[in-house]
């Protein structure tokens, strides 16, 4: 049994009968220890993503064996847990091109629910319910769609250099990039932990592209890396979908729930999109944003914008957490409403209470974090 010492350095090689076993174990493991509210046919699919952070970190099924693989990659994952990788990004790549049709159609407001050809947004189930307002639907992707934006955060920061308790806000970032498994290995075995949590600037991203290892979106078996550009942690995913809903209660329940919602969904762009046929610089949730602010200008502010990444930011006040895709979809079976975490966090919107379970990794106790967010919704209110 290993001991908590540091876990042993594995090479991540999908034919290696060790690794496969591990990855298959993983997986099998998250599976059975949840409930999630997507098709049945995705959730191999999206929770293969999960083993690749504890194969990373080392934790669950690779802990007890002592051994991480920090450089592993998410087609790594794929191929070792038996999938196929292209079926697999193809369908992923699907997910996120139904978005895209999704967008085109509310645009011109033919939607009123978060459905395309009867299929809800990313296979989440509990979504065909809901009737939206497409125009506040958009508006919540867009404000999501920048959250993560790298220049967006600075802004931020530029805009609202004091938290809510008049300490000095630091707000974390990066942005993604195309690049070369085999090059980022040859430059540092532990290559993508470094461009994870290092911190990178202009000078050393253009350093990258000499060595070749961020390439041309269009390069051949490009993949999407993220390269940290500031230290610091970032914004909490779950806060933001709120304050996307709450800069529109006013206007009516269905304007709120529609602006909180379409952040979700952008917000698991992000997720899907870190494997994919055609990865893109930045990712295709910023692109959503940038194509929705240039056909549609003053669909939000620049105003709207800093607040949502202000007020989401994890160091913003008391600490609140960031759930992955995968925990927002995750049904909290233990609750007699037996719903999702997303669906948890719009009814506090909507009434201000909360039931009582764990959010995000971390598990910050939910009447934890929902007092810390009400901290942020007093300071936005007062200081409107």
């Amino acid at each position: 049994m290993p001991d908590d010492s540091e876990p042993k350095l594995g090479v991540a090689d999908s034919s290696d009968p060790v690794f496969r076993r591990l990855v298959s174990e993983d997986l099998e493991e998250t599976l059975n220890k949840c409930s999630l509210a997507i098709d049945e046919s995705l959730r191999n699919v999206l929770v293969v993503q999960s083993v690749l952070g504890h194969a990373q970190n080392g934790h669950q099924r690779f802990h007890r064996e002592g051994i991480s693989y920090p450089h592993v990659t998410l087609p790594d994952i794929i191929a070792a847990a038996g999938m196929d990788v292209t079926a697999t990004k193809a369908i992923r790549q699907g997910l996120i091109d139904d978005v895209f049709e999704w967008v085109e159609l509310a645009k011109k407001g033919q939607v009123n629910d978060l459905t395309l050809k009867g299929r809800p947004l990313l296979g989440v189930n509990c979504l065909k319910k809901y009737k939206i307002d497409p125009e506040y639907a958009l508006k919540g992707m867009t404000l999501a769609a920048c959250m993560d934006n790298y220049g967006w955060r600075m802004k931020t920061i530029e805009k609202h250099p004091l938290t809510i308790e008049n300490q000095p806000i630091l707000i974390g970032g990066g942005e993604m990039y195309p690049v070369i498994k085999d090059k980022v290995l040859q430059w540092n075995f532990l290559g993508f932990d470094r461009l994870a949590h290092e911190e990178f600037t202009d000078k050393d991203i253009e350093d990258l592209r000499a060595k070749g290892i961020i390439v041309e979106e269009s390069h051949p078996g490009a993949e999407p890396a993220y390269i940290r550009r500031k230290k610091g942690d970032g914004t909490s995913d779950d806060t933001a979908f709120i304050f996307a809903g709450l800069f529109y209660q006013e206007i009516g329940d269905i304007a709120a729930q529609s602006a909180f919602l379409g952040a979700f969904i952008v917000d698991g762009i992000d997720t899907y999109d870190k494997c994919v046929l055609k990865p893109v610089s930045g990712g295709y949730d910023e692109q959503i944003g940038i194509n929705l602010m240039k056909e549609l200008p003053g669909i939000v502010s620049e105003d709207d914008i800093t607040k949502l990444i202000y007020y989401s930011a994890k160091r913003n006040g008391p600490r609140t957490v960031s759930s992955s895709h995968k925990r927002l979809v995750e049904i909290q079976t233990k609750l007699k409403s037996n719903k999702p975490t997303i669906l948890h966090h719009l009814s506090f919107l909507e009434t201000g209470n909360w039931e009582t379970y764990w959010i995000g990794h971390d598990r910050m106790p939910s009447w934890n974090f929902y007092r810390a967010v009400n901290d942020k919704i007093g300071h936005y209110q007062r200081n409107r």
